[in-house]
């Protein structure tokens, strides 16, 4: 390792000290302190330190320890944001979408984690950006020397003559200058310097922390996309839920009246066992519908309130209720469109390119290391040591810094820096790939939803036609109750069907738009 260091500097003072004589009379005094003190101390700070690490070992659910803090903290967060009613936060029983989505925006712990995080990489990039600045530098020393303590003088006109101008005798004559050195030391200075190199180093720094507070800033854009899909998605099945929750109902009445009639019939050698059968089983498959309805009704609450920071039980609020319309979606574009529009809109192809943005600056960076470090300075000292005639000086220059190790290592971190512009270049397209993936499985799913839709429009038609002619034909007497029940219960599975069919399009729909990042969005400014 070779470290080649240069300084020139211009020395100013009140005078200009100059070195001569080479014997010199000095006093020194004893010095018998015994290193054993020192052990002994040094041996008690080492026990003390290990009987507490072991004590915090022994106990770690105390009062102080990490795992009974963690907890803590663990309970309180569950108290203030998983007990609170919707209602009584809301001051309603009925929300709207819009409600939804200012609550979830408003209080989930995931968005306000992101909103800190922004503001935290706003912090250093301002730090970092005060690192260009010259540094004002105030340093002091105080300390004990072990050198002798000296002083000598020479004669004016006999300056190096005597060998030994400290001795008795050695000449007469008028004192030109004294040079000394006490064993007790204390100074201070103040610097004033600023390095090029140092410079750069921060500026690039500085827009890499630009970048990072826009990656954070677009990783909060993501999360509120993601928010606001999720409170969309189960509005629209809650809604659809609400409405089937009580035909539902409806129709596992008529399925029990169609089975006690049934039952009836069988007991009175009227009806085969065969329809008893049936009915039985059309009975218990509509009280599955009705248990799947209110389960699915359950945790779709979950999952909207809890995005809320709201608690989903039915406590003060017995039952809160989403109230809106559920209508057929009319959006239609082609897949090309919707993996475009995804791309635009999606926050994780511009964090791509900001982690591009930053690994250029890395190697600018590298590169900048390579180079000599050059530091200009301005210093100001004073020392107290009274021997000496010039106690405070001040130095104005420049230093030039050279290391062969460290450029070394710094021409192989700019080799490695070029490999990793690549890296998230290729990052970077990997991730647009993968939006654009995404975005068509959902555009598919929502297609696929969209049929879904039509399928069941067109059997419900067919069923309700069935259920006019059942009741023109129950008024001419021609059509018995037990079969109009039937065609009636029919028609009503064919209608819960609907209903779901059509908030599962309006939920596909929220979702497509989730995965476009069209549903929420927030401009910044471009990367540096």
């Amino acid at each position: 390792m070779t470290e080649v260091a240069t300084e020139v500097s211009c020395q100013t003072g009140l005078s200009a000290r100059k070195k001569s004589g080479e014997n010199h009379s000095a006093e020194r005094s004893s010095d018998d302190r015994s290193p054993r003190a020192q052990w002994l101390i040094a041996v008690c700070l080492v026990l003390l330190l290990t009987g507490s690490c072991r004590t915090s070992l022994m106990n770690p659910l105390g009062s102080g320890g990490p795992l009974y803090s963690s907890r803590m903290s663990a309970a309180v967060a569950l108290a203030d944001n998983r007990i609170v009613p919707v209602a009584a936060f809301a001051g309603k029983q009925y929300l709207t979408l819009g409600d939804c989505r200012d609550l979830a925006l408003a209080r989930n712990l995931d968005l306000r984690a992101a909103k800190v995080d922004e503001l935290t990489r706003e912090m250093i990039r301002d730090s970092s950006g005060k690192k260009i600045l010259p540094h004002l530098v105030w340093a002091s020393e105080l300390g004990q020397r072990d050198n002798y303590g000296y002083s000598f003088s020479d004669v004016l006109g006999q300056e190096g003559l005597s060998p030994n101008p400290g001795a008795p005798g050695a000449g007469s004559g008028v004192t030109n200058y004294s040079v000394g050195h006490e064993r007790g030391t204390w100074r201070y200075s103040m610097e004033l310097n600023w390095s090029p190199t140092d410079a750069l180093l921060a500026y690039y720094l500085t827009r890499s922390g630009h970048n990072d507070t826009l990656r954070a800033h677009f990783q909060k854009v993501r999360v509120s996309q993601k928010l606001v899909g999720t409170v969309d998605i189960s509005f629209y099945r809650l809604l659809s839920l609400q409405k089937r929750c009580p035909m539902a109902k409806r129709l596992t009445n008529i399925r029990s009246r169609i089975l006690q009639e049934s039952e009836r019939l069988h007991q009175e050698k009227l009806a085969p066992v065969e329809e008893c059968h049936r009915a039985r089983q059309k009975y218990l498959k509509a009280s599955r519908v009705l248990l799947n309805i209110e389960d699915e009704l359950e945790r779709q609450r979950n999952i909207m309130f809890s995005a809320m920071s709201l608690s989903p039980d039915r406590l003060v609020d017995c039952g809160v209720n989403v109230i809106g319309t559920l209508v057929r979606p009319a959006y239609c574009e082609t897949l090309a469109v919707i993996e475009m529009t995804a791309v635009r809109n999606r926050p994780e192809a511009q964090v791509a390119g900001l982690s591009t943005a930053n690994s250029i600056n890395d190697l600018t960076r590298s590169l900048v290391r390579c180079f000599p470090k050059l530091t200009g300075f301005w210093r100001y000292t004073r020392d107290k040591d009274h021997y000496l005639l010039q106690k405070d000086w001040k130095d104005i220059g420049f230093r030039v810094y050279f290391d062969l190790a460290e450029w070394l290592s710094n021409w192989d971190e700019k080799k490695a820096a070029r490999y990793n512009v690549t890296k998230t270049d290729l990052d970077g397209g990997a991730v647009t790939l993968g939006i654009a993936v995404q975005a068509r499985m959902a555009a598919l799913s929502y297609f696929r939803s969209l049929k879904e839709l039509e399928y069941a429009a067109s059997a419900l038609k067919s069923a309700e036609r069935v259920l006019r002619s059942a009741r023109v034909k129950q008024a001419s007497n021609d059509l018995t109750r037990l079969a109009f029940l039937e065609v009636q219960a029919d028609t009503l599975e064919e209608e819960i069907d609907g209903v779901r069919a059509l908030g599962e399009a309006n939920a596909a729909l929220a979702e497509l738009y989730a995965t476009m990042g069209t549903n929420y969005n927030e401009r910044r400014s471009t990367s540096q």
